[in-house]
């Protein structure tokens, strides 16, 4: 069973917003039990206390994850998700989609650790 909410740090290659987008629809609470998300400016400026911090690191884009760092902590997994640009209507829908995916995974994964430890 997860003892604490998945950190997850999210970027762009620059700050178009669609990282603190992000980070602002997983507040919802149904949402925030499973993920503490921070939003970072740009994946060009990352910070290697907020890489150590996270459990995971989510570029919004192919161009965001080509900047993918090659040094990074191992405990810092490395996600893409191809969202639609800042200004698309497409946005809220995709990053929503996103972000429930990752939450059921989380609850699958839950549930066979419910399992585990039960029998």
């Amino acid at each position: 069973m997860y003892k604490r909410p998945a950190r997850v740090l999210v970027a762009a290659l620059d700050d178009d917003g669609r990282a603190d987008y992000v980070a602002r629809l997983a507040a919802n609470p149904a949402l925030s039990k499973w993920l503490e998300v921070r939003p970072t400016a740009s994946m060009r400026q990352l910070n290697p206390d907020d890489l150590h911090w996270a459990d995971l690191l989510v570029a919004v884009d192919g161009a965001a994850a080509q900047a993918l760092p090659a040094e990074h902590p191992s405990t810092c997994r490395l996600k893409r998700w191809d969202l639609p640009p800042a200004d698309s209507p497409d946005l809220p829908a995709a990053v929503g989609a996103a972000l429930f995916v990752m939450i059921g995974g989380m609850r699958m994964l839950s549930r066979v650790d419910e399992h585990d430890d039960g029998a």
